[in-house]
């Protein structure tokens, strides 16, 4: 049975083969901004701008953020960067729901 990428449509075996006969296949069919395997997209946008920013942690906070990063393998960096992500949404999707309630509540005014 063919293992086959159903959105990429390269196979496992197409892989394989291109590697067995020495083929770089990392930026051909892997797409290193995301975890996407296939031919890659053409207008896709490799890196973003980065803004560095200073953050003052207590060192318990500190501590606890550390724990909590080595529990799921990551960096302490890329834990904050996922809850802000997370908060965000949060933040957004509370808003828009409660303009819709808003518009909901004047209509049957």
């Amino acid at each position: 049975m063919k293992n086959t990428a159903k959105r990429s449509g390269v196979t496992m075996e197409e892989i394989e083969s291109a590697i067995e006969q020495g083929e770089e296949v990392i930026d051909k069919y892997f797409d290193s901004t995301s975890t996407r395997v296939g031919r890659p997209h053409k207008n896709v946008e490799r890196r973003k701008e980065v803004i560095k920013t200073n953050l003052d942690l207590t060192k318990e906070l500190s501590t606890e953020l550390d724990e909590v990063a080595q529990s799921l393998n990551i960096s302490r960096q890329a834990l904050i960067k996922v809850w802000v992500r997370q908060a965000l949404d949060s933040h957004y999707l509370a808003g828009s729901h409660r303009k819709a309630n808003h518009k909901r509540a004047a209509r049957h005014d």
